[in-house]
């Protein structure tokens, strides 16, 4: 095995020395590789050979270049099933990963009719959310449902909660149907600004909207997460 990776192209072996160097816990996911310089004397390349690999890698989704502060180590791609009626937190918690909400914007009377008609909505309230694992975002969320038949809903989501947990927990509703349609684009500036994405990198843009046993809706959520985070399965 030695002898056939030493055939490889140099900076292929880089390529494979930084991932086993993720793989084996030396560069932490979350964390900066270290400077140029010590990677070279690490490796023992040029700086050229040491940029294509590290180019390779960006270009996967293992690590991301941050203009002014270094190449950042992504964490590795989260699988979700589309047809899954768990939340954010449910699959996080399965996955072993921490999950967070972290709450970006709250509107308790936001200017959208055409979301308020298609949730049946007496008080529409929307939050603006950035999912994160471990720490790490991962998901921009635009979350819409009614204030007024889930009042107990609203603090424990304005709290950072999950709206799933406190769903079940509070209002005493376990969603039984969701609906999605899913696109795939790029993210704009704003959403660039919170989110690990380059302006090259596609996004899956997926809205969703679950429903009750009864078929009335209880939610509908805008989501918008880089490709190179997620990979989403269809069960049949």
């Amino acid at each position: 095995m030695e002898d056939q990776a030493q055939l490889l192209p140099l900076y292929e072996q880089v390529r494979h020395s930084i991932l086993a160097g993720i793989q084996s816990g030396q560069f932490s996911e979350g964390g900066f590789l270290p400077a140029e310089p010590e990677l070279m004397s690490l490796y023992g390349v040029s700086r050229v050979t040491l940029r294509r690999a590290i180019g390779d890698l960006c270009a996967d989704g293992r690590l991301q270049r941050q203009q002014g502060r270094g190449t950042l180590v992504m964490p590795n791609k989260v699988r979700q099933t589309l047809v899954s009626l768990s939340g954010f937190s449910e699959t996080m918690d399965g996955l072993g990963r921490k999950a967070g909400h972290r709450i970006l914007s709250r509107d308790d009377h936001p200017e959208a009719p055409a979301i308020r008609d298609r949730l049946g909505a007496a008080s529409l309230i929307h939050f603006e959310r950035l999912l994160e694992d471990n720490g790490m975002p991962m998901t921009l969320e635009s979350l819409w449902f009614d204030a007024a038949r889930f009042p107990e809903v609203v603090d424990t989501v304005a709290a950072g909660g999950s709206f799933f947990a406190a769903l079940r927990n509070l209002a005493g509703i376990v969603p039984a149907h969701a609906e999605r349609q899913i696109d795939v684009g790029f993210a704009s500036p704003a959403e660039r600004n919170v989110l690990p994405v380059t302006a090259t990198q596609p996004v899956y843009r997926i809205e969703k909207i679950v429903t009750d046993s009864e078929g009335q809706p209880l939610a509908l959520s805008q989501l918008v997460t880089p490709s190179h985070l997620v990979t989403y399965t269809i069960k049949t």
